[in-house]
Formats: structure tokens, C-alpha cells, sequence
């Protein structure tokens, strides 16, 4: 088997290297995921054995598996598994051996693991000790108990060193902690690592034979090991077994939070299995264009040094909304036609397209060139139900949640504390006609559009930007309604509700053709062709930043790098000079104040 994709003389050194340790220095673009794939690619000519490929978020994952997607029967031979899963699956298997006969729930979230804190507090302290403790002494010692939990299952600490690390109370509050978690068949995230450690250490026999089963090991992002994985890979090793990739960063770790180290890549690493070391320096993920246009806004990004492809960097000034979502539609045609550049590997492909904005209302008359252009498109939507942008049709979400439950607590405190913060005259009369509105509903929504319609119309807001985008926000919600509804015989708001969170009601979220997305769902991904639409100040940088100042504009910036960074090779920025606002008046726009370092901007098309 051969590689499939052209490789630098050093990314062959470590292709084609012999069975051995190996850590692969990679700096941000230099090529680390290629290199860590084609080695697998080649390793698995050389063997009937499987791989083992270990990550840090299914997202990798997913690029790995992608890239080999070409080799026959590749799930059977090379298994991907972020960490957790791959040990959640060990316990599956074998947790029985330590007693663990059930591994459902496991409790992900902060949140989940301090609601089983407090109980086992009070069987430490008794409940009316525990009461006795004002709101913010009981949330410090929870806050306490949790980092011991933590420390304790990220350091691996046997029981019998407990005592050396905290008082008695606290251990104790750990050990009713985990008795809590038993008692519900439960686990923890920590404990995925934990007890699959403990299997490998209290039963070589099965260690080695997941040490018999694998014929390499390749990790990826290692520099963000923390030290459960780290002792987790040792014991798994055995100091047997020492045909294993580390691919990473030191400079890019970025897990501090659950404990993990460069050091564990960089030091210990180094140390126990005394790899051949390799550095790889060249850039491929960005474009010399695109690092120019990064380094003239943010000063202190990534260097062009060593970077290998020139790009396109380019940033029209366009008349109005239609206009630069006609140009942007001419460009993408413009791009598919071309169908090969130097500078992209492969065919370009609406696949390999992004259409980034601040907010998803900045894509309405991009959408509707690209329907009526015949261009395929989806929207990369965030899981769960809408995201409102505005203040009122936040209030409007919780105000409905609690007609629905009107025993859901934490969502009607939520309600209440909101309706405290929204307490100017003129929104205390927007929130009592909305509150109204949400408890006259029928419900089998019947009454929704009309009555939102007529909210929506009546409307006397001074500030536009803030009127836009409620309008923007009620008409969203009405089309997710009207997709529901001519789906749907039987209607229900508490059904519609589901079907929302679901994303049964968006037509245009199936993952096929040119991607659009907000800036904050498109975190982690990268495209070669990228443009950012809708660069006009106080649409990005948002409004309320702008008003704000602060810390809302530095992540505005910090908003602003994530989309740039989104780019490989190709990245185009727009912004119209005039936007149609939804009841009817044009309103004169101006390029972003980020964009003004450039020494030409808002230059219009030819």
C-alpha cells in the first residue's frame, strides 16, 4: 500500500519509519493530522492486525476516519476512538472484573456532578449542619469537594493514600460521593479513565491482550495529555510495547482545566519510551494570503515563516445585502468552474466551502441567491432548540418552557431573574404584552402566527439594531412553525417545542454542499475556501458589543480571529454599505472598525 497524497521529504521520514516510538513535533499547519493518517495508511500494509488511532474530541475522529474512508473495510482495521470512549468500551467489556456491572448514566457535565456533592455533604456533615452554612460557604465547600474528586481520579490516587491529601471530612464526602454514583449504576467522566486503569493494572492478563491486539498506537493532539491518560497509555505499554505515535504541540495545549500537561508529551514521553523525535516547521494549513490578512488585524498571530501555499486574500465593499450575496454566488461559481488550483489538494467542491457571518440573519439574501442559483447549501446549526439573539425572544423562550412545565423551577427563576435585569419602563410594558402573549397561546399553536405577527408589527423600538433583530428573531420562529405545521396533522406547542430541539424543523440543516454557519458554531473546523459576509460595523463587531465596550469587544476580536482562522487557503470578507432593514428602510452602513487597518478597504467591484 502507498501513500495516496504528495509528502515533504521529512513527513516521509516519519511515514515510512520502522515499528518504533515516534513523537512528531508538529507546529499549527505543518501537516500533523496528514502525517499521522498516511502512517497509518502504511502501517496497515505491513499487517493483519488492528490499529489503535486515540483522540481528544470525536471531531478528530471523524477527520481521521474521513481520510482513510478510501481503504476497504477500514472500521475493521483501524479503531478511532476519542480516550473515553475507548475506555468506556474496556468497561463495557470487562468492567465486571471490578465490579462495574452497569456503566449508564455517565455524568458529563459540572453541573450534574455538584447536584450529587451536595447529598453526599450532608450525609458527612448531617443536613442541618450543612444549612447552617450561608449560600456561599456551601458553594465554596461543593467547589472543594468536587476538585478533590477531580485531583483524586486525574492523579489516580489509590484509597489508601487518601488521608495524605485532604481532611477526613472531605474523603469521606468523597467516599459517599461514589456511593451516590454506585447506587444509580452510575459513573463519572473522570471515572472512565479511572477504572479502566485500574483494569489494566489489576489484570495484566487483559492488558496484554489489548497490548496482542493492536499493531501500533497513534494519538493525536497528545500535547493535551493529562495524567490519567498518560498512566493509562504506561500501563497499557506494559514496557512491552513500544510501536507508538505521539503527534502534537507543546505551545498548543489547551485542557489545563482537567489537568493536562505538554509535559506529559514533551517530558515524560521522552523519558519512558525514548522516541525518535521529529519536527515538522513547514505550514500547510494556511495560506501565506491568509497569514498576511491575520497578522495586519491581529499583530501578534502566527508567523508566515515556513509557510508553503500564497492563497487569495480579498475584501469588496459591496452596495447592498443582494449585492454581496450576488457576488459571493458568482465567486463560488466562479471557484467551481475553475474545478483545480495549485493551491488546493483535490477538486474544489461545494464541500470545501464556508460561508461564515456573525449572526445567522446576515445569510437571509445569501440564501435566497443561492436557492434561486440552484447552488446546494445546509445550515451548521447548534443542536438543541433556537438561539434567539434578542433579549425579548429570550424571555419569550422561557416565558413559553414554563407554560409548558409550569413545574420547571430553574427555568421560571431564570424568567424571573431576566425580567429584573429588562426593567426600563419601556420594556416592562414589551414584557408584560409578551408575557400576555405566551399565556394566551393555544395549545395547539393555532394562535401563534397571528399573535406574533401582531407583536411583531406593533412594535416602538428607537434603537434599530435592536428592533432588527427581534423581527429577525420572531420571523425565524415563524418559519420553524410553518415547517413544523405542514408536517405535522396532530399540533401541539409542547411537540413543536421538541421537533425544534431536535432540528426537524429546519429544512436546510442535512450536511451536503457549501456550509454556512455563525463564527460560534464553526469553531474546530477549518475549509480551504472561506468567506465572512456581513463584515459592516455594528453587525460585526455585534451592536451591543460596540455600545458595551469592554470585554465584549475583545471577544468580538476574539471572534473575528476564530473566522479569519477558519480559512486555508481562500478567504474573501464582504460587507454591504447599506442594509434593508425588515420593516422597509435602508439604513447606510460602514466597514467594520477591525477592518480599518487595511490600507484599502470598502473597495467596490469592478
Amino acid at each position: 500500500m502507498t501513500t495516496q497524497i504528495k509528502l515533504s521529504e521529512i513527513q516521509e521520514k516519519i511515514v515510512f519509519a520502522e515499528n518504533c516510538a515516534i513523537y512528531v513535533k508538529a507546529s499549527a499547519g505543518s501537516g500533523k493530522t496528514r502525517v499521522l493518517t498516511e502512517r497509518i495508511r502504511y502501517l496497515l500494509s505491513k499487517t493483519k492486525k488492528r490499529i489503535l488511532a486515540l483522540t481528544f474530541t470525536n471531531q478528530a475522529g471523524k477527520e481521521i476516519k474521513e481520510r482513510l474512508s478510501d481503504i476497504p473495510e477500514i472500521d475493521q482495521r483501524v479503531l478511532v476512538e476519542t480516550f473515553q470512549s475507548f475506555c468506556r468500551s474496556m468497561l463495557k467489556n470487562h468492567g465486571h472484573l471490578i465490579g462495574i456491572t452497569k456503566i449508564t448514566p455517565i455524568f458529563k457535565d459540572e453541573t450534574d456532578r455538584l447536584e450529587l456533592i451536595e447529598p453526599a455533604i450532608k450525609q458527612t456533615l448531617y443536613a442541618a449542619e450543612y444549612k447552617k452554612l450561608d449560600k456561599k460557604e456551601q458553594r465554596e465547600l461543593c467547589d472543594k469537594v468536587s476538585t478533590f474528586i477531580s485531583l483524586v481520579k486525574r492523579k489516580l490516587i489509590p484509597d489508601s493514600e487518601l488521608e495524605k491529601h485532604l481532611d477526613e471530612d472531605v474523603i469521606l464526602m468523597y467516599h459517599n460521593y461514589q456511593d451516590i454514583l454506585h447506587a444509580q449504576n452510575a459513573i463519572d467522566f473522570d471515572d472512565l479513565l479511572y477504572f479502566a486503569y485500574k483494569l489494566l493494572v489489576n489484570y495484566p492478563n487483559l492488558a496484554a491482550l489489548y497490548r496482542r491486539s493492536f499493531f501500533a498506537i497513534c494519538i493525536d493532539e497528545a500535547q493535551d495529555l493529562n495524567n490519567a491518560q498518560y498512566q493509562f497509555l504506561v500501563a497499557l505499554a506494559n514496557g512491552e510495547f513500544t510501536n507508538i505515535m505521539m503527534v502534537g504541540d507543546p505551545n498548543q495545549s489547551v485542557f489545563h482545566f482537567n489537568g493536562s500537561s505538554p509535559d506529559y508529551l514533551d517530558q515524560h514521553f521522552v523519558r519512558d519510551f525514548n522516541p525518535v523525535i521529529v519536527e515538522l516547521k513547514e505550514n500547510y494549513r494556511f495560506s501565506k494570503a491568509i497569514l498576511s490578512a491575520v497578522k495586519t488585524v491581529f499583530p501578534d498571530a502566527e508567523n508566515i515563516a515556513g509557510t508553503v501555499k500564497e492563497g487569495i486574500f480579498e475584501q469588496p465593499g459591496l452596495t447592498d445585502e443582494n449585492d454581496e450575496a450576488q457576488w459571493v454566488v458568482d465567486k463560488i461559481k466562479e471557484l467551481i468552474a475553475l474545478k483545480h488550483h495549485s493551491d488546493i489538494e483535490g477538486d474544489i467542491t461545494y464541500e470545501k466551502i464556508a460561508v461564515l457571518a456573525r449572526n445567522k440573519y446576515v445569510f437571509n439574501a445569501l440564501e435566497a441567491q443561492l436557492i434561486e442559483n440552484q447552488l446546494p447549501f445546509y445550515y451548521k446549526i447548534m443542536p438543541g432548540a433556537i438561539q434567539f439573539e434578542s433579549d425579548l425572544m429570550k424571555i419569550f423562550d422561557l416565558a413559553l418552557r414554563v407554560k409548558l412545565n409550569p413545574q420547571d423551577s430553574l427555568h421560571k427563576n431564570r424568567l424571573l431573574q431576566r425580567l429584573k435585569i429588562e426593567a426600563t419602563d419601556n420594556k416592562i410594558k414589551l414584557n408584560k404584552k409578551l408575557i400576555t402573549l405566551v399565556a394566551g397561546l393555544n395549545d395547539d399553536g393555532s394562535n401563534i402566527k397571528p399573535e406574533l405577527e401582531s407583536f411583531r408589527d406593533s412594535l416602538t423600538i428607537e434603537d434599530e439594531n435592536e428592533k432588527q433583530i427581534i423581527f429577525n428573531d420572531i420571523n425565524e420562529l415563524l418559519k420553524h412553525w410553518h415547517n413544523y405545521a405542514k408536517k405535522t396533522d396532530k399540533k401541539s406547542l409542547h411537540h413543536f417545542k421538541n421537533s425544534m430541539a431536535r432540528g426537524q424543523t429546519h429544512p436546510l440543516a442535512s450536511p451536503s454542499g457549501i456550509t454556512l454557519s455563525t463564527v460560534h458554531t464553526m469553531k474546530a473546523q477549518e475549509f480551504d475556501i472561506v468567506f465572512i459576509i456581513g463584515m459592516d460595523d455594528e453587525t460585526f463587531p455585534d451592536y451591543r458589543a460596540v455600545r458595551n465596550g469592554g470585554i465584549e469587544m475583545t471577544q468580538e476580536k476574539n471572534n473575528l480571529y476564530v473566522a479569519f482562522t477558519r480559512a486555508k487557503r481562500f478567504l474573501y470578507i464582504t460587507w454591504p454599505q447599506k442594509r434593508m432593514m425588515p420593516w422597509g428602510d435602508y439604513k447606510i452602513r460602514k466597514i467594520s472598525q477591525f477592518l480599518k487597518v487595511f490600507k484599502q478597504y470598502g473597495k467596490k467591484k469592478q
